[in-house]
C-alpha cells in the first residue's frame, strides 16, 4: 500500500496533521515534517517524523537539508507548505526544488501576486466576482484615508501581505481588527506601521454575515480536480488565531463553486487553495475575502467528507469534482460548539453524529494507541474549555 510515496510537509502544526492523515488513510505513508518546532498537534504521532529546520532567512541552508532528504527517497517525494510563509517559499523556490520534489503548487510570480490581497481583489474585480468594499492603504496616506473612506464605522482592518506582517511581532498583535472609529483606525495603523511592517493594510466595510463559508479546492494548471465547501460554525478566540476555522458542516454550494472555478481556470492555478467567503445578511451575496495559496488548517474536513487530499494531490480521486456529502468536522470539542451555535445547527450536529457522520483531524485510530498521544490530546481539548470561557468574560 505504501508504494514509496512520501510526503514532505513544511510545518507542524494541524494543517500539517491534516495531510499525514490524508497520506495515511489512502496510502498508508507515512509524512516527514521540517519545521523549526514540533508542535502539540504531531506529538507522539506514528504518521508523522519530524525535522528540525533552521528559519528561512537561511535560505541555502533550508534548501540544502530539504534536497539531502529528497535524495535518500527512492522517488521524488511529494513537496507541501503548511503555513503561509512556507507555501510562500516553495513558490519562490519551485524551479529548484523541483529537481528534487513534486511540487504542487502555484508559480513564483503567482504566489507573490496573491499572497497580496490587494492583488487578489484585483483579479476578482476584473472577474466581477464580488468582494467587501476595500481602501489599500500604506503608512505615508494613512491619516488621508482615514477622514475619506467611501463607507462608515465599523471598518475591517487587516494587512495585506501577512508573510511579511507576521515577520514583525508586536504586543498585541491581531490576524485581523475591528476600529469602531477614526481614532481607533489611527492607532491601529499605527500599531501596525510602527512595527516594521512595510506592505498595505487595508480597511474594508464590515460586512454583517449571515453565514462564513471556506472552499478548499485543488487544480492543476487551473483544470480544478476537487473543492469541498464548508459553512463555519465556530472560529478561534485567540488575537492571532482569529480566521481559523474550528468547526465545519459542508455542504454542496453552487454560487461558491461557480466562483473559485472562475478564480482558479482564469489564473491557470496549481496546488491547493483556500478562500474564504462570507454571505451578506442583508444581501444575500456571497463576497470573497481572501485566498491561503495552500490547504488551510481544517483542510481534513475534505478528507473526511470523501474527497481525500492526498489523492487529490497525486491525481487519483476518481470521483466527481464538487464535494457533495455532508459532514461534521471539528477540532475543539463537540461540546463547545453546541454551546455556541443556533438550534437548527445544534439539531443537525445532533443528527450527523448519530449517523456518525461527525470526524475530528486527530480522532485516527491509528495515533490513538499510544498513552502518550491520548493524553496530550485530553489536555489539549480541556484547554479550549478554558479559552473559550475566557474569550466570553
Amino acid at each position: 500500500m505504501y508504494n514509496g510515496i512520501t510526503p514532505v510537509l513544511l510545518g507542524a502544526d494541524l494543517n500539517c496533521y491534516g495531510m499525514a492523515r490524508a497520506f495515511s488513510e489512502a496510502y498508508g505513508a507515512i509524512s516527514h515534517a521540517f519545521g523549526k518546532y514540533k508542535l502539540g498537534a504531531i506529538k507522539y504521532s506514528k504518521i508523522v517524523k519530524f525535522h528540525k529546520i533552521p528559519p528561512l532567512y537561511q535560505k541555502d541552508a533550508v534548501l540544502r537539508l530539504l534536497t539531502d532528504f529528497a535524495c535518500q527517497c527512492d522517488q521524488k517525494p511529494y513537496l507541501f507548505g503548511c503555513t503561509d510563509e512556507y507555501a510562500l517559499f516553495v513558490a519562490e523556490n519551485k524551479d529548484v526544488l523541483s529537481d528534487h520534489f513534486v511540487c504542487p503548487c502555484p508559480d513564483a510570480e503567482t504566489a507573490r501576486a496573491f499572497s497580496d490581497k490587494a492583488v487578489f481583489y484585483e483579479k476578482c474585480a476584473d472577474l466581477s466576482l464580488p468582494y467587501p468594499k476595500t481602501v489599500a492603504v500604506s503608512a505615508l496616506d494613512e491619516a488621508y484615508v482615514l477622514g475619506e473612506l467611501p463607507f462608515g464605522y465599523p471598518v475591517i482592518i487587516k494587512p495585506s501581505c501577512s508573510c511579511e506582517y507576521w515577520r514583525h511581532p508586536f504586543e498585541s498583535m491581531r490576524k485581523v481588527y475591528k476600529a469602531t472609529s477614526r481614532a481607533d483606525g489611527e492607532r491601529i495603523l499605527s500599531l501596525i506601521f510602527s512595527s516594521g511592517y512595510g506592505g498595505k493594510v487595508l480597511i474594508q466595510e464590515n460586512v454583517d454575515p449571515a453565514d462564513q463559508y471556506v472552499a478548499t479546492c485543488f487544480s492543476a494548471k487551473g483544470n480544478v480536480r476537487g473543492i469541498c465547501v464548508g459553512r463555519v460554525l465556530l472560529g478561534e478566540v485567540t488575537p492571532k488565531g482569529l480566521g481559523n476555522h474550528v468547526a465545519i458542516i459542508t455542504e454542496k454550494n453552487d454560487n461558491i463553486c461557480d466562483a473559485v472555478s472562475l478564480f482558479l481556470k482564469s489564473t491557470g492555478y496549481d496546488g491547493f487553495s483556500n478562500f474564504d467567503i462570507l454571505r451578506d445578511e442583508k444581501t444575500g451575496k456571497y463576497y470573497l475575502l481572501e485566498i491561503n495559496l495552500r490547504q488551510g488548517r481544517s483542510n481534513y474536513y475534505m478528507t473526511a467528507a470523501g474527497m481525500n487530499a492526498a489523492q487529490l494531490a497525486l491525481g487519483d480521486h476518481g470521483g466527481d469534482a464538487v464535494c457533495g456529502e455532508e459532514i461534521f468536522w471539528h477540532s475543539v470539542p463537540t461540546k463547545i460548539v453546541l454551546d455556541r451555535c443556533g438550534d437548527a445547527d445544534r439539531r443537525k450536529i445532533t443528527s450527523l453524529v448519530k449517523k456518525k457522520k461527525a470526524f475530528s483531524s486527530f480522532g485516527y485510530k491509528r495515533d490513538l494507541k499510544n498513552p502518550l498521544r491520548i493524553a496530550y490530546l485530553a489536555v489539549h481539548n480541556a484547554g479550549f474549555f478554558a479559552k473559550y470561557r475566557d474569550a466570553e468574560n
